[in-house]
């Protein structure tokens, strides 16, 4: 990577007229190259998170939901294309640029299936690295979905947000409930089965015998104030999932 160009880093900072602070994710072993990306996107204003392996880079994806992730593909404990797939499971949404010594094109077909939003190969110029990431972050700007509110009863939704209160008061639900909430509010009135929810929240590509899903929807109704013996909102439709009621959304 080279940073030996003050002019072309200057350029790329004209250029960024993205969220201020955005916060980027990199995800990379080797320092020198962890090094050089932290230096030119602090360069131009970008907060920067830093991982040294696939875990880690996938915990503080899922913790710290930043705006952006730089990923490689080859890491310790856990690849690059693993951490894509795992992320995109659990409805992270964010652009997911990859960065890879690998240059060939079924590497980048197979990134991209994935989910990632952009491939970058070493070794790549600062300005390159910048052109990307302002490109990505530009067009989460023009994506952006409106306010997605939910009211029912007392309560309030925040869905893009991720707030919920209550009478006023703020409720802490658990990135998991939130991650219930949200699917359900995605088709009110139809049914959201089991295998879909143990799918889609927890990303299971097999279907286990367990009462995780009925365990968190219970928690999720005590915390809203929904009746378990006689539901308003979220209601069960028996032996097969749940439905956010419609009708009982302001």
């Amino acid at each position: 990577m080279s940073l030996s160009d003050p002019d072309g880093v200057q350029i790329a900072k004209n250029q960024c007229q993205v969220n201020p602070l955005p916060r980027i994710l990199v995800v990379e072993d080797e320092p020198e190259i962890m090094a050089g990306v932290r230096l030119c996107l602090n360069g131009v204003g970008y907060r920067v998170l830093e991982a040294e392996n696939g875990e880690r880079g996938l915990t503080l994806a899922l913790s710290e939901n930043p705006d952006l992730v730089i990923l490689d593909v080859i890491l310790p404990q856990m690849n690059g294309f693993d951490v894509c797939t795992t992320l995109r499971r659990q409805r992270f949404a964010a652009p997911i640029l990859m960065l890879t010594t690998r240059g060939e094109v079924p590497d980048r077909v197979k990134g991209l299936s994935l989910g990632a939003d952009d491939y970058l190969a070493k070794p790549f110029d600062a300005r390159e690295l910048l052109a990307r990431v302002n490109a990505l972050l530009r067009r989460l700007q023009r994506e952006k979905p409106p306010d997605r509110l939910l009211r029912f009863g007392p309560v309030t939704v925040d869905l893009r947000n991720r707030t919920v209160f209550k009478t006023g008061k703020a409720l802490a639900l658990t990135k998991t409930e939130f991650a219930l909430l949200d699917l359900l509010a995605s088709t009110p009135g139809e049914l959201v089965t089991r295998e879909q929810m143990l799918a889609g929240v927890w990303g299971y590509t097999y279907l286990p015998n367990t009462r995780t899903v009925d365990t968190h929807i219970w928690r999720l109704r005590k915390k809203l104030g929904d009746d378990a013996d006689a539901p308003k909102w979220i209601k069960c439709l028996a032996g097969r999932g749940y439905i956010l009621d419609k009708t009982a959304i302001q």
